[in-house]
């Protein structure tokens, strides 16, 4: 369904789906449109949707003592929000549209109905988030290995 994101996963997300399986997903989504400079998340909101990026492109701005430092592009197929639809804290970083752009937007009341009405499909759909969440941890691990020596 999703093609691989930066993380360098070595499949995309929900790739293993059947086509009717990813449209049962879809019809829990909802398309919203951003245009160029809109936030689709600011940092300190609460908000737990996740997000799919299906056009266009985000950047994900981090505060730093220098003003916010772009930390990734992301681009269709993409996701964000993945660690606030778990945990519900406060987002961490800000994602603005860099382009007009598009995301499908999972909201956890949309999770919710889907897990009661389709509960495989539901678990599918964690564990191959929690799959992508490891592979983005493995490859940060990585990188703070490499920079520590």
């Amino acid at each position: 369904m999703i093609a691989p994101d930066t993380a360098d996963t070595s499949r995309g997300f929900l790739s293993d789906l059947r086509e009717d399986e990813i449209a049962i997903i879809l019809d829990y989504t909802r398309a919203q449109m951003y245009a160029t400079g809109e936030h689709a998340v600011r940092e300190g909101d609460r908000d737990r949707s996740f997000f799919i990026i299906s056009r266009g492109s985000f950047e994900v701005l981090v505060r730093t003592e220098d003003g916010p430092r772009r930390v990734r592009v992301l681009e269709p197929g993409d996701l964000f929000g993945e660690v606030g639809f778990f945990d519900g804290l406060p987002r961490s970083a800000d994602v603005v549209a860099l382009e007009d752009a598009e995301a499908l937007v999972l909201t956890q009341g949309a999770f919710q109905r889907l897990r009661l009405t389709h509960p495989r499909l539901a678990l599918r759909f964690v564990l191959d988030l929690g799959r992508i969440l490891g592979e983005r941890f493995r490859a940060s691990d990585a990188l703070a290995g490499d920079s520590q020596r």
